[in-house]
C-alpha cells in the first residue's frame, strides 16, 4: 500500500529505544527523512545508524524535551537541515509507580512537564513551519491510562489524559491549515520497561520469563499476548499517511482490547 510518505521530514522524540525506535525505523522503511531526539547519546546514535542502514536519511540531536530552549534548538536544527517538518511524533514520556500521597510536587511537575508540556512546546514550535508547507501531521503518543487510569501511577495517568485532550483541542484549531493532530494510546507493549516488569513478576512467582509473559497476558489482555513496539509504530505511520487524510482529533488505542474489558479474578 502506497502511503505517500517518501521524502517527508519526520521528527521523533524519545527515539532511542522501545516505541520511539520502532517508530523511527517504520518511517525509515517508508523512505522518510528522520530527525531523532533523545537524552541518551549512544542509544540515539545507534538508532540513527539503523535508520541509515535502511537507506533513509537521519540526523540526531541530544535533547531534553522538558527544557524549552532545547526544544526550540531541536526544531531549528531540523528545519535548517531539511527546510521544515512534515510530521511530528511526540513520544517522550514516563512516570512513577507510586500512590498519590507519595508523589511530591516536584515529581508531579516533572511528569506533567515530560508527558504533556513537552508535546505542547514542540507542537507550538513546529506549527509555523507546517503552515508554511501547507499542512502536516502531529501524532502524540499517549496511553490507555489516559482514558482508563492505571492503579499506582496517578501522575502519568493525569498527564496522559491531558495529552489526549490537548490532541483533540489542537486538532480542531489547526484543521483549517491542513494540519491533522491525532493520538496513539498503547498499553502492555513489550518494551524494555515491560520486560523488566515481567522479569520481576517471574522472579516473585518462580516462573521463567516466557511463562511469566503468558500468565500476565492471559490475566488482563483479551488478545492473550503483549503488543509489540512495531504494532504501535504501524498505527503511527498510518495516521501520518495520506491514507488517513480525513482522520483528525482521534485517539487510537493499541491495547489488545484492554480498554474495553474488565479482568475479574
Amino acid at each position: 500500500m502506497e502511503l505517500g510518505l517518501k521524502g517527508k521530514v519526520v521528527l521523533v522524540t524519545g527515539a532511542s529505544r522501545g516505541i520511539g525506535r520502532a517508530i523511527a525505523l517504520a518511517f525509515a522503511g517508508e523512505g522518510c527523512r528522520l530527525a531523532l531526539a533523545s537524552r541518551t547519546p549512544e542509544a540515539l546514535a545507534a538508532v540513527a545508524e539503523e535508520v541509515e542502514a535502511l537507506g533513509a536519511e537521519a540526523r540526531h540531536w541530544i535533547t531534553d524535551v522538558t527544557d524549552p530552549t532545547q526544544v526550540e534548538t531541536l526544531v531549528e536544527n531540523a528545519c535548517r537541515v531539511w527546510g521544515g517538518i512534515d510530521v511530528l511524533v511526540n513520544n517522550a514520556g514516563g512516570g512513577y509507580l507510586k500512590a498519590f500521597e507519595a508523589v511530591s510536587d516536584e515529581e508531579w511537575e516533572r511528569i506533567v512537564n515530560l508527558n504533556l508540556f513537552s508535546a505542547i512546546r514542540l507542537s507550538r514550535a513546529v506549527l509555523p513551519h507546517m503552515k508554511e508547507r501547507g499542512g502536516g501531521q502531529i501524532i502524540n503518543i499517549a496511553a490507555l491510562s489516559g482514558r482508563v487510569p492505571r492503579l499506582g501511577q496517578i501522575a502519568s495517568n493525569v498527564a496522559k489524559a491531558g495529552l489526549i485532550n490537548f490532541t483533540e483541542s489542537l486538532a480542531a484549531e489547526v484543521a483549517r491549515h491542513g494540519i491533522r493532530v491525532n493520538a496513539v494510546c498503547p498499553a502492555a507493549i513489550l518494551t524494555e520497561r515491560w520486560q523488566e516488569r515481567v522479569a520481576r513478576y517471574g522472579k516473585e512467582h518462580g516462573l521463567p520469563f516466557e511463562q511469566a509473559v503468558m500468565e500476565l497476558a492471559g490475566k488482563s489482555i483479551p488478545l492473550g499476548r503483549f503488543g509489540l513496539p512495531e504494532e504501535v509504530a504501524s498505527a503511527v505511520v498510518f495516521l501520518a499517511s495520506e491514507r488517513a487524510g480525513f482522520i483528525t482529533g482521534v485517539s487510537i488505542f493499541v491495547d489488545g482490547g484492554m480498554g474495553r474489558s474488565v479482568s475479574i479474578p
